[in-house]
């Protein structure tokens, strides 16, 4: 954490439109026009808990502290959850797919490559039996056999 300047520590006077309004901002800084139902990456009960979780602490009428830091370090967990849920959801519908990593301790994703455009071009040949990829062939023009 950096020293900030200015550590003041607000309560949260309404802690459900606080967790809709950091919701709302970390599924737009994934995409503009975010348009699925956020429901189904992170309820509002559970970001009130992530809040409650991460908040420096309650006032005496048990409203969340925070300060900047804080609200920057719920928005970013809100930001990654919502994230993680997107890429779960892909791969539970076969179009990335996942492993754990037990040298990174993570899950890690990839391209699948039935579903997917991708074209791994450096495989490709003709009926010849040599490859049709051109930055292969770059260099090997074939001469005219009248020349």
């Amino acid at each position: 954490m950096k020293d900030n300047e200015n550590n003041d520590i607000y309560a949260i006077v309404n802690l459900e439109g606080y967790a809709r309004e950091m919701r709302d901002c970390a599924a737009k800084s994934l995409c503009d026009n975010f348009d699925d139902n956020l429901d189904e990456y992170i309820s509002i009960a559970q970001m009130i808990n992530l809040i409650k979780d991460q908040c420096v602490g309650f006032d005496d009428n048990s409203r969340p502290l925070l300060n900047e830091d804080t609200n920057e370090k719920i928005y970013e967990s809100t930001v990654s959850w919502i994230h993680n849920v997107g890429l779960a959801k892909l791969a539970s519908k076969g179009l990335i797919e996942c492993a754990w990593d037990n040298k990174e301790n993570s899950m890690i994703f990839w391209a699948n490559e039935k579903t997917t455009n991708y074209r791994d071009t450096s495989k490709m040949v003709d009926k010849t039996g040599e490859s049709n990829d051109k930055s292969i062939k770059r260099g090997n023009k074939k001469k005219n056999k009248g020349s």
